[in-house]
């Protein structure tokens, strides 16, 4: 028989991350299930490289550092991991419990659930191009995530955005060589300063081509070929070419919706009794989409979840009293 959870988390982004953390101080039995194969969720994906402000606590931390701090710190109570599954359905038991259906046939069993899924599941499109399979994890990369592996290294970004030409000047800091390759003449969603800092820099831009093949062996990358046959040294490709975005399947889960998102009530409750929400999957009057909003809201889904499983238990923990980390 499996094994049933107190929690499980829908979402491994910062806010479920963190929401796995709470549940530990509240002695729940806690399961995070997360549709990338990778855990950070939309900051690992957008913002790695860059500066966030609103978090407490920090004058400025990178998303990266952001993510790999929240992530070591979920892990100081073992939660169990899920990764690279996505939930399908959502069903409420006579008892109150839920079993959670996966794509791939996995069921999940769990006394509450906590859905901080964002607005959807998203992928990154592929670099289009024969044998990306060889290359890819490895050498073909869709964020800029650890960025010290560039380090004295050739890479060449593909991308028309300004997404791109935040990669690249980030990897100039650090890189041997870096190029940058537009398959059109003009960058999208960019502000004329963003342009000059570019063409201002070391960065070899290359305008109106794509790259058309890679080179290398097994062991590693060489080079990529453009359409014009010019051939770039590069160890590393990054690829920001636009996202392939699917809708939330909230409605699918038996869940309201409102414009994306699910409407909640003060404990972060959805319509479903035993079914919390938070972060971007969270709808209530003058919420405030900002990162570290998902930390309170995370803590106060944990509360409810508790106090669903135990009505009798504390509305909340003072962890500076009762809780002891080793």
């Amino acid at each position: 028989m499996k094994e049933q959870f107190d929690l499980t988390i829908i979402g491994g982004g910062t806010t479920g991350l963190y929401a796995a953390f709470y549940a530990g101080m509240r002695n729940m039995k806690t399961k995070v299930i997360e549709y990338q194969p990778g855990l950070g969720g939309k900051v690992s994906f957008f913002y790695p490289e860059k500066k966030i402000y609103d978090v407490g606590g920090f004058l400025g931390v990178t998303g990266e550092e952001l993510v790999h701090r929240v992530e070591e710190q979920a892990g100081s109570i073992e939660p169990e991991i899920v990764t690279d599954e996505k939930v399908k359905s959502i069903e409420k038991q006579v008892d109150g419990s839920f079993i959670l259906h996966s794509e791939d046939g996995n069921q999940h069993l769990s006394k509450t659930v906590i859905v901080a899924s964002g607005l959807g599941t998203f992928d990154m499109k592929p670099l289009n191009v024969p044998q990306l399979e060889k290359y890819n994890q490895k050498f073909i990369h869709y964020t800029i995530q650890n960025i010290k592996q560039y380090e004295g290294k050739k890479a060449v970004v593909v991308s028309d955005s300004r997404v791109g030409i935040d990669w690249a000047l980030a990897l100039e800091k650090i890189a041997k060589e870096v190029h940058i390759i537009n398959h059109s003449q003009e960058f999208k969603a960019v502000y004329e300063q963003d342009v000059e800092r570019l063409e201002a820099s070391s960065v070899r831009i290359h305008r109106n081509t794509k790259v058309s093949g890679l080179e290398g062996s097994e062991t590693e990358l060489t080079g990529v070929v453009l359409e014009n046959r010019e051939r770039l040294d590069a160890e590393h490709v990054l690829v920001y070419e636009g996202l392939k975005i699917e809708k939330s399947l909230y409605q699918e889960w038996g869940l309201e919706t409102e414009k994306g998102r699910i409407p909640v009530e003060m404990n972060m409750g959805t319509n479903i009794e035993g079914i919390f929400a938070a972060g971007d999957a969270a709808l209530y009057p003058h919420k405030t989409m900002l990162i570290a909003s998902g930390f309170t809201e995370a803590m106060t889904a944990v509360n409810a979840a508790k106090s669903y499983i135990d009505p009798k238990s504390k509305s909340q923990v003072y962890s500076t009293v009762i809780y002891k980390h080793s």
